[in-house]
């Protein structure tokens, strides 16, 4: 949803970066950088522009002027310290969790706000979460351990329009003064993303230039699940058997002619990837600077028929008039297409499948019954979608007078998206065919018109005032459209039996209209006080007001390193203590806009429904030694009032299949962190380096919940005093004794010694978000050879797997690992594992305590070496090699730690529903400008 980005934290230009640093100390205007600049024998050996900016309550970094040769730039954002970046799956055009300071909601949109060149864009997609509504939110609790479904969309991740050769630098905004001046959509953060301009901001003019960068490599899955060869698989399947009272399936000959089948080198591949990315740049004498760039991406999933094809147009162009006006416009389109097999993009109930399917042939279960055929849903279901997006933006600034400037702006945005999935496959007796046939469509467009007036006065070399008055209009508007069409043909019977159904919907928002005033004062360079205000209001047709809402924020900073007490202290560059405040909303963010649609009508929102976010920082930022190196601390508290959400609940006493209902609720959340950034550079001989280790903590907890939540009866995820996302699980007692008449069988504790094991006895464990977060990033250059690294970790956080907690018991209706040969015998007591067969358990669908996983690990996020071959004035080539997601520690034997299934939805984090795995990347690419 577009968005105004006031003047006091706007970085629109590398001219107006210039302009605001060379002004005096000011909170607003004064981009305090902190140059990680090597000396000038080094200077074209490091990555240029790596930099830190000090802004109102916000630390920001700019990446390097090379970004790592991700798809999406969103991997590039864990280092900063407090931002966690969590994949839905490892499927091509699969969503990212991203997450700020920890959560501010419950089930709703936990995304933050993207702002590319300066006007807010992909922030009102139709998101997984949208699209399925409550319908695929886990039904969660400790009755429902076979939860595989996860929500999904037709459209793909929308920061996979915007190709990371386009992007020049990244800020991350966090701060609680910071964000306030974002109002309603300011409270999961925001990432502001400057493409790419053309000529060098110095320059006066620039002959053409053109660059290319492209590289390709192979993918391969990191680590697979450690599961039975056929011989132990149908002695497990025996033993469950006779446990069950049943024959043995596999007899003495069968054992000794089993042919084997490995499902998962059936369905994995190593697969391909490519990128290519052509630009031209320059600056005219008549002060016309360009930048059009064309970029095509091909990646083959490492899952057997799917794939992302991308291909991207942007034109950037600004034209001088005079010395006083300067026009832009910048138009980018794209066209993305997938292929996914299965009916959910990330694969999870299909790998399912996959995992737990007889590696034995013939393959049968402990029942006697043969298995189907798991590759079915691979080879002969699947979805197509296409999406199509265009951004077209204009701004023009005129300087009245130095100080004193007026910006107008405006965008449009427009993504189209088509998705076919269709099924055609023999029933399961092979009697009859099913064809099936489904499409969507979903069609989202955004408008934005705007304002915003800087004036700056310096009052006797000491007083330097900053006022800055703004104004957004914004709407939005989706359209969607679902039909479905089945036709079962039978050649017994007379006839063949056809079922369809469609459905549409349409909601629009009335105009929002956002104006927002901001005060700065700064006196001597030394105290900074900086207030503002910023109001949402929504305006009927007749424009009456429909809803409003104030947001203010305010921070004070004390230059303490310019103190005259610490003037004698050489190796000090910069000290400085701050402290800020202020309020934003998620409600003009996707789920706090819009609610499920209403199928069949057309619903138009008058007004979003409202949390309000309190929150509160204090900091401080240390450079040393001629700013080689640097400290930046800051902690937080956020308390979060009417986080609304919908909760999936599940009522007790009703069978081995509890019923469900949708329960909407709001709850109060409180998160607190600390966040530490150590930065520096130094250089050994002809060494160079440039290191950065990031490092943050973060507890969340649910504060003040509603009253639903204290005396509703029923299961809803949540609990005072406990995290968000915690798991509600049975605890497991050990394994019943010889001499007990359920001898080998899970026990159960009995946690409130009523006799009987219900929901009563399960308690809340563990969390699914991480509660401590790492990045170290390394830059290492030696004469014409560089290194980059990056390494991601997270910690204090369990990990849900439903698929591995079947397949760690031997419940004799599919595939195990090996854990689960150390079953319970008379001769091995000492296990938790029971003995084989569905008697064994309580429920096959029970969790318990043993079903969690630690998540802690450290991963090898990105790793490359270059070597320049060519550098000659502007003519520069240079050819690396390097890997992403290379490595990864830690005990989690499912495909990758850090997943989020169940989507942003913080109720849900740390559920596994096996999807799509995140891919190994080898890759060797080129880089040149002539």
């Amino acid at each position: 949803m577009p968005q105004l980005l006031p003047a006091t934290l706007l970085l629109l230009t590398a001219t107006t970066t210039a302009t605001h640093a060379q002004r005096p100390d000011s909170l607003t205007q004064r981009l305090v950088s902190v140059k990680l600049d090597a000396p000038d024998s080094l200077a074209a050996k490091l990555n240029p522009g790596y930099r830190v900016y000090c802004t109102l309550g916000v630390v920001t970094t700019i990446t390097p002027f090379i970004f790592p040769s991700f798809t999406t730039v969103q991997s590039v954002l864990t280092r900063i310290a407090g931002v966690q970046v969590t994949p839905y799956s490892g499927a091509p055009g699969a969503w990212s969790t991203v997450r700020i300071r920890g959560v501010a909601n419950v089930t709703g949109n936990s995304q933050p706000l993207y702002v590319v060149d300066g006007m807010p864009v992909y922030n009102l997609n139709m998101t997984p979460e949208r699209w399925t509504s409550i319908q695929y939110r886990p039904q969660d609790g400790p009755n429902f351990g076979n939860t595989t479904t996860s929500p999904f969309s037709p459209v793909s991740n929308p920061l996979l329009d915007l190709p990371v050769e386009d992007i020049d630098l990244v800020e991350v905004v966090k701060g609680a003064a910071a964000t306030a001046l974002y109002g309603a959509q300011g409270t999961n953060g925001v990432i502001r993303i400057s493409t790419r301009r053309g000529a060098d901001g110095t320059a006066s003019t620039q002959a053409p230039r053109v660059r290319y960068a492209g590289w390709g490599g192979v993918q391969q899955v990191r680590q697979r699940y450690d599961l039975l060869d056929a011989r132990q698989y149908a002695d497990l399947i025996n033993v469950a058997a006779v446990n069950n009272g049943r024959p043995a399936p596999y007899s003495v000959t069968d054992l000794s002619n089993l042919r084997e089948t490995d499902w998962q080198d059936e369905v994995f591949r190593v697969a391909a990837i490519q990128s290519h990315n052509l630009s031209l740049n320059g600056l005219t004498a008549r002060r016309t600077r360009y930048y059009a760039a064309a970029d095509y991406l091909r990646q083959s999933g490492v899952l057997i028929n799917s794939s992302l094809s991308r291909y991207s147009l942007r034109t950037n162009l600004e034209q001088q008039f005079g010395s006083k006006l300067t026009v832009g416009v910048r138009v980018a389109a794209s066209q993305l297409d997938q292929r996914q097999p299965g009916y959910e993009p990330d694969a999870g109930p299909l790998l399912q499948n996959i995992l737990l399917a007889s590696p034995a042939v013939p393959a049968r279960n402990a029942t006697g019954s043969v298995t189907p055929d798991p590759l079915r849903d691979v080879a002969t279901a699947g979805h197509t979608p296409r999406t199509r997006r265009l951004l077209a933006q204009l701004q023009a600034t005129y300087q009245f007078a130095p100080g004193f400037s007026l910006r107008l702006f405006g965008s449009r945005e427009q993504a189209l998206t088509h998705d076919a999935y269709s099924v055609n496959y023999n029933s399961p007796d092979n009697n009859s065919r099913i064809l099936r046939q489904d499409t969507s469509k979903v069609d989202s467009k955004s408008w934005m018109a705007g304002m915003e007036m800087h004036y700056q006065r310096i009052l006797r070399e000491r007083h330097t005032l900053t006022a800055n008055l703004s104004y957004l209009r914004q709407q939005y508007k989706c359209e969607t459209s679902y039909t479905q069409r089945q036709e079962t043909i039978n050649p017994n019977q007379n006839g063949n039996a056809f079922s369809s159904l469609g459905a549409t919907s349409r909601q629009e928002l009335f105009p929002t209209h956002s104006p927002t005033a901001a005060l700065t004062y700064a006196y001597d360079g030394r105290y900074e006080l900086q207030a503002a205000l910023r109001t949402d209001i929504w305006l009927k047709d007749n424009f009456a007001p429909s809803d409003s809402r104030w947001f203010p924020g305010g921070e004070i900073r004390w230059h303490i390193g310019k103190e005259k007490f610490l003037g004698a202290v050489p190796s000090l560059n910069t000290l400085t203590l701050k402290a800020g405040a202020g309020r934003t909303s998620s409600s003009l963010t996707t789920d706090g806009l819009l609610q499920p649609f209403i199928i069949g009508n057309n619903t138009l929102v008058d007004k979003p429904s409202y949390d309000l976010t309190t929150q509160l920082d204090a900091g401080l930022h240390l450079s040393l030694l001629q700013e080689k190196l640097t400290l930046d601390a800051d902690v937080y508290q956020r308390r979060t009032l009417g986080a609304r959400t919908v909760v999936v609940a599940t009522l007790p006493g009703s069978g081995s299949n509890p019923s469900t209902i949708a329960l909407p609720l709001g709850v109060d959340l409180r998160n607190r962190g600390l966040e530490l950034t150590l930065g520096s550079t130094w250089q050994a001989n002809s060494l160079a380096g440039t290191s950065r280790l990031a490092v943050a903590t973060n507890h969340n907890q649910v504060d003040e919940p509603q009253d639903q939540l204290r005396t509703s009866p029923v299961y809803l995820g949540l609990e005072e005093g406990k995290a968000v996302s915690s798991f509600l699980l049975y605890e497991q007692d050990g394994i019943y004794p010889i001499g007990s008449a359920r001898a080998g069988q899970v026990r159960l504790r009995d946690q409130n010694n009523d006799g009987r094991i219900d929901m009563a006895d399960a308690q809340y464990q563990g969390t699914g978000l991480p509660r401590y977060t790492l990045n170290f990033y390394q830059q290492l250059a030696l004469k014409k050879w560089q290194l980059e690294a990056q390494l991601d970790g997270l910690f204090g956080y369990q990990l849900l797997n439903s698929t591995l907690a079947l397949l760690d018991s031997p419940t004799g209706i599919g595939n195990s690992t090996f854990q689960a040969l150390n079953y319970w015998t008379a001769t091995n007591q000492n296990t938790l594992v029971p003995q084989p067969g569905s008697a064994a358990f309580p429920s096959i669908y029970q969790l318990t305590s043993r079903s969690l996983a630690s998540g802690n690990h450290v991963r090898l996020s990105q790793l490359s070496i270059s070597y320049e071959l060519l550098s000659t004035g502007s003519r520069k080539a240079s050819v690396w090699v390097g890997g992403q997601n290379l490595l990864v520690t830690g005990k989690y034997h499912g495909y990758d730690p850090n997943v989020s299934s169940a989507g942003a939805s913080p109720l849900y984090a740390g559920r596994d529903a096996s999807v799509y795995p995140v891919a190994r990347v080898w890759q060797v690419g080129v880089r040149g400008q002539f």
